[in-house]
């Protein structure tokens, strides 16, 4: 994908998001900014980070979105912009309304949720959007880039008593699952144990099946609803563990009382989901 795809993607990601969020007003300033992606001179350069913070900079004082707030800080910290661009991208961004929209059908509320590979820790506002209530958030990943973007940039208002806190683990081997919860670094010298009553993995392509098959080897006493995504994009390296249907997936992650099971046709691509219990 060259570069104006790309930024063609993340545009109408986001274009996707606020009107999910409601915000016609700042819609239409990411519609006018797709249209121009047509024009000669483009009027934003997504390479550009001086660029993308200037923009992001005047986008706030006409359409004042926390998404843009989100933005201007990644931006103005120096993250990739790339990554951020990924994160949005109209795929990903359908993929987690179409998630959220289907949890609110089973449940809304929870004590403590656990997001396994949860790169920035953005499915928050999806769940917040759709008023899914919980205690307490835990979003794990293996990058330490991804903490650090999730902890000051994403989540960064929600730190107080560790509402909601990245910590790096490895989630293609939980070693430290127990009966009891699972035990990670909360901070640089502190570790915390707890069982989740909901589990969110999006990025089960990332990884084989084994880290679920341990919670069915070390059952949670909160009886925890999994919600598990992956697709069928088969020729990327690091897509170690794609299916190519939703019967696949089900045998691959077996569920004693599977509350939704579909798939969701993306540009290029078959997104499926499973959501239920061990």
């Amino acid at each position: 994908m060259n570069n104006s795809e790309s930024t063609l993607q993340w545009v109408r990601g986001l274009s996707e998001y606020l009107d999910f969020v409601k915000d016609d007003k700042s819609k239409m300033f990411i519609d006018f900014l797709e249209q121009s992606m047509y024009a000669d001179n483009p009027v934003i350069d997504n390479t550009n980070q001086k660029g993308m913070i200037e923009f992001i900079s005047i986008l706030r004082k006409f359409a004042p979105n926390e998404i843009f707030d989100i933005f201007h800080k990644y931006y103005r910290l120096g993250f990739d912009p790339k990554a951020l661009q990924d994160a949005f991208s109209r795929g990903q961004v359908l993929s987690k309304i179409w998630l959220v929209n289907e949890l609110v059908k089973i449940q809304k509320n929870f004590d403590m949720i656990h997001v396994h590979a949860g790169w920035f820790g953005q499915i928050r506002l999806y769940l917040d959007q759709m008023q899914i209530k919980y205690n307490k958030m835990r979003v794990f990943d293996i990058d330490k880039t991804a903490n650090e973007v999730s902890d000051k940039v994403f989540n960064n208002l929600l730190l107080e008593n560790y509402y909601v806190k990245a910590s790096i683990a490895d989630v293609d081997n939980l070693a430290t699952l127990y009966r009891t919860g699972f035990e990670y670094p909360i901070t640089e010298d502190k570790n915390e144990k707890t069982e989740a009553d909901l589990i969110i993995n999006t990025s089960a392509e990332h990884f084989q099946e084994n880290w679920f098959l341990k919670y069915r080897n070390k059952p949670q006493s909160t009886d925890p609803l999994f919600i598990i995504q992956t697709n069928n994009l088969h020729s990327l390296p690091e897509h170690v563990n794609t299916i190519h249907n939703v019967e696949e997936m089900i045998k691959k992650y077996p569920m004693s009382r599977v509350e939704y099971s579909g798939q969701l046709e993306l540009q290029g691509y078959t997104r499926y989901m499973l959501i239920g219990r061990i």
